[in-house]
């Protein structure tokens, strides 16, 4: 039997010796949460499960209900033995022994908080580089207020439709917005009779800019 069977057998002989219905459901959500912590390589620990549990709002179980259950406790360290984490060789420093359950817990608290961060940036930067026409490098350098020329290959191309062109010139011709109640007024489109403003300039000059000049423009 391999481990992720073994974890599955161990979970369901907790979930059936469960006293009540509300520890079922916290050990139902501790393995969700789990078996997510665990596809993205990220530690599996009461506070991260705690705060897997706040991003759905389900309301529980906190760290310290997890860390008072024997039950919840003990599923939390069986499948957290089960992980095959990273660790890098700079990481494996011999730690001072805490006594202070409470300090314990709070440095592990910071380091689930670690870990997570790490976890999160490597998640937006593998995004970032399947981006087409984006060099995650300049985008980076950028963030961190280091100036980076912008030539025009580092953009992709963009091309407005025929279609869409058409679309924008009409809003450019009085007699088709004359047709439908509308006027071209001061570079604005609005209504004839209420006087409604549709489009204000800002929008019209935006709308130029896409197609370039517009023949028979009336300003």
């Amino acid at each position: 039997m391999n481990t992720n069977e073994t974890l599955e057998v161990l979970f369901l002989r907790l979930l059936e010796e469960a006293p009540n219905p509300r520890q079922q459901e916290s050990l139902e959500r501790i393995k969700k949460a789990a078996d997510y912590l665990d596809s993205q390589r990220m530690r599996i620990s009461p506070g991260s499960i705690e705060r897997y549990c706040v991003d759905r709002e389900w309301g529980g179980p906190k760290a310290q209900s997890i860390r008072n259950s024997k039950t919840l406790t003990h599923y939390v360290k069986s499948r957290s033995a089960g992980q095959r984490l990273e660790v890098s060789k700079k990481s494996e420093i011999k730690r001072p022994l805490i006594t202070d359950e409470t300090v314990r817990a709070y440095i592990q608290l910071i380091e689930d908080e670690r870990d997570q961060a790490i976890a999160s940036r490597r998640r937006i930067e593998k995004g970032l580089r399947s981006l087409p026409g984006i060099s995650l490098d300049e985008l980076l350098r950028a963030g961190f207020g280091e100036t980076t020329a912008i030539t025009d290959s580092t953009l992709a191309p963009f091309k407005i439709p025929k279609q869409a062109k058409e679309a924008i010139c009409i809003l450019f011709d009085e007699d088709a917005l004359q047709s439908v109640g509308l006027q071209l007024y001061k570079d604005r489109i609005r209504q004839n009779v209420t006087l409604n403003v549709l489009l204000q300039k800002q929008h019209m000059v935006a709308l130029r800019s896409l197609v370039g000049p517009v023949e028979d423009q009336t300003i």
